[in-house]
């Protein structure tokens, strides 16, 4: 088995067609403007089970309605809302 320099390596890089170096960058260096989806609706679903939270104790301080259930299907729906309304 014969291992390789990275010189070698180097050069057989530079010797690939231009469309594969082209993935090969894409692959390891992705594009700064690609977006963590995951991310954002995580954050989203904190935000909108802390606004849920907020708007029962308004609700419990001005009209002194008794808090309902949040249930998880709400926050979700809510949340996917949101999303597609910012990606929009």
């Amino acid at each position: 088995m014969q291992i390789s320099t990275l010189e070698e390596f180097r050069n057989a890089l530079e010797e690939l067609p231009a469309e594969f170096k082209e993935q090969i960058a894409q692959q390891f260096a992705p594009n700064e403007e690609q977006v963590d989806s995951i991310a954002i609706k995580m954050e989203l679903i904190k935000f909108i089970s802390e606004l849920h939270k907020h708007n029962q104790g308004v609700d419990w301080e001005t009209n002194k309605i008794k808090p309902k259930q949040i249930k998880v299907d709400q926050i979700i729906s809510d949340s996917d809302k949101l999303f597609k309304f910012i990606i929009e």
